[in-house]
């Protein structure tokens, strides 16, 4: 090992220190070590001298290896802790390394040391490395939760602008001309009053989207029939559904409403952008998963090329937080088919 690595050693008897150093010399780790017999001296260690590793004896004059173990885990540092010592029992042993204790070495077998102190190295980079990228994967989709939150609102506000608040000023225009022509005033309120009808109208729209439904009143099958025909109404696309066994007391309110968010993302998706006549949904229950099945027959697309759209990723995300497993199949010209399983 090239690098020059800082190792405590919990040791009280100076030559079995200088035996040690003289191990990890002969088998090629370059050390800077510190060297300390007490409780406070130990401590002062771990925050001034920042070890990479730490080597413990097990008994010292008013110390020993568990309590050493124990400081070093409550610090939350991720480095080795190795337990080297004379004669212990296997039993104890055992129970140090079930503790936190990365490897122990007996003195009488001192050559091992050099290979554990790289070995515990490398594990503990490859976990602190497993660590990052988990770190990075959660705040990608936490991004992608973000981003779609953003749209959906987006969206909403502008639909409120641009929509209800132009059909509620046309309203205000008839009310301003019934008030000042008295003689034309019932036709001017009776289009006042078609305007608000028509945002009351928009309103009721928006609402199927933004609020949730309450599953514990209709559950989730009859929500999904609520949203799919107010879909077909608006856009009359010919929607096909199939729910086979689902039994809505066997899942809980947020995966049912992971479900229903699912549905309403890639049935949106597929009228903006597939271009489909036809569209089949299906919620399947199995004795140990449910399986939910998007298809149409739209103009598809090509999956190497379009699958990192904010869209898919919310959908992805959402079944991964239940643990779920999302296939995209689709071609240009092919239509689309999302098919994504939670294991129950």
């Amino acid at each position: 090992m090239s690098k020059k690595i800082k190792i405590l050693h919990l040791e009280d008897i100076e030559t079995d220190a200088d035996l040690v150093h003289r191990v990890l010399k002969k088998g090629g780790i370059e050390a800077e070590l510190r060297v300390v017999d007490n409780k406070e001296a130990y401590v002062a260690a771990l925050i001034e001298f920042a070890p990479d590793v730490i080597l413990s004896d097990h008994t010292l004059p008013s110390f020993n290896s568990r309590e050493a173990l124990n400081i070093f885990l409550q610090s939350g540092m991720k480095i080795p802790f190795i337990l080297v010592t004379a004669t212990i029992s296997e039993e104890y042993a055992v129970s140090v390394i079930k503790a936190g204790a990365d490897d122990y070495i007996l003195k009488n077998h001192l050559e091992r040391l050099p290979e554990a102190i790289i070995n515990s190295l490398e594990k503990i980079e490859s976990e602190i490395s497993l660590e990052n990228r988990k770190a990075m994967n959660i705040k990608e989709k936490t991004n992608a939760v973000l981003v779609a939150h953003e749209l959906e609102r987006s969206q909403m506000a502008n639909e409120l602008l641009e929509n209800i608040n132009q059909i509620l000023a046309a309203s205000n225009l008839y009310i301003d001309c019934a008030i000042s022509e008295e003689d034309k005033r019932l036709i001017f309120m009776q289009n006042s009053k078609k305007y608000i009808l028509m945002a009351i109208d928009e309103i009721k729209k928006l609402s199927h989207v933004i609020m949730p439904p309450t599953f514990e009143v209709i559950g989730l099958i009859d929500s999904l029939n609520n949203w799919i025909t107010f879909k077909q109404q608006q856009n009359g696309m010919n929607l096909i559904t199939e729910w086979k066994n689902f039994n809505d007391r066997v899942t809980n309110d947020k995966l049912q409403l992971t479900i229903y968010r699912i549905v309403q993302e890639q049935l949106n998706n597929t009228i903006k952008y597939s271009r489909a006549k036809n569209v089949y949904i299906s919620l399947q229950q199995t004795s140990d998963a449910i399986e939910l099945l998007i298809k149409d027959d739209g103009v598809g697309f090509d999956t190497s090329k379009n699958t990192k759209g904010v869209g898919l990723q919310n959908i992805n995300t959402r079944a991964e937080i239940h643990n779920g497993t999302m296939l995209l199949e689709s071609q240009p010209g092919k239509g689309c088919v999302l098919k994504i399983v939670f294991p129950l």
